[in-house]
C-alpha cells in the first residue's frame, strides 16, 4: 500500500512540474520589464523587485523593494540590463568591492564599467510551478565567467552584489544570498 501511495504522490508531483521548452532564447529584449526576486528560502526576499535609486552623478543604484523606485522599463541589449534613458544606463559589477564576503556592487550607470552580463532562460516558479522567464548571470564583462548575483543586507535595506565562482567568503552580519531573477513583462 505504502508502494501505491508514493507511486501516486510521485506521479502527481511530476504531472504538475512545469516544462522548460528546448532551444535558446536571445540575450535581447527590447520591451519594457520589471525584476522580480526570488529565493523562496528567504520571505524577506522572496518575490520582491529589484528597484533603482539615484544614487547622484547619473548612476541609479539597485535595491530591493521597497526601497527606491519602482520600474518596468528595464530592457536586456545583448545580455546586459539597460535604462533606455538618455543617455542610456547599463547594469555592471564595480567598486565597493567587499574582502569580508567577496561581493561587489552590482548598478546602473552610464560609463563603461565592467558590465554585467545575462543569458534569459526559462526556469519554473517555486510557488505556482508556472513556466517563467529569468536572466541567469553569465559574466562579468569578458573577463570573469559565472559567479552568483544576489541581494545583502544594507541600513536596514537590502542591495544588489555579485560573488564570484566558487568563493566560499560569508559575511554573518551582513549575509549574501543568492537570487534568481524574473522577467516581468510591462507589456
Amino acid at each position: 500500500m505504502w508502494m501505491s501511495l508514493a507511486l501516486l504522490v510521485g506521479s502527481a508531483i511530476s504531472a504538475t512540474a512545469c516544462e522548460i521548452p528546448g532551444g535558446t532564447l536571445s540575450n535581447t529584449i527590447t520591451e519594457g520589464f520589471s525584476l522580480q526576486v526570488q529565493n523562496a528560502s528567504f520571505p524577506d526576499i522572496h518575490n520582491h523587485f529589484l528597484n533603482i535609486w539615484d544614487w547622484g552623478g547619473g548612476d541609479q543604484h539597485l535595491f530591493l523593494s521597497p526601497a527606491g523606485n519602482a520600474t518596468s522599463e528595464l530592457t536586456l541589449i545583448d545580455g546586459v540590463i539597460t535604462l533606455p534613458w538618455d543617455p542610456p544606463r547599463r547594469a555592471c559589477i564595480n567598486g565597493e568591492y567587499e574582502v569580508k564576503d567577496n561581493t561587489t556592487k552590482v548598478f546602473m550607470t552610464e560609463r563603461g564599467d565592467p558590465r554585467a552580463v545575462f543569458d534569459v532562460i526559462y526556469g519554473c516558479n517555486p510557488d505556482t510551478d508556472a513556466l517563467q522567464t529569468e536572466l541567469r548571470f553569465k559574466s562579468r564583462d569578458t573577463s570573469e565567467y559565472g559567479g552568483n548575483i544576489g541581494t545583502r543586507p544594507f541600513n536596514g535595506m537590502y542591495d544588489f552584489r555579485w560573488t564570484p565562482a566558487g568563493t566560499t567568503a560569508y559575511d554573518p552580519d551582513r549575509p549574501f544570498t543568492r537570487v534568481t531573477l524574473v522577467v516581468i513583462s510591462s507589456v
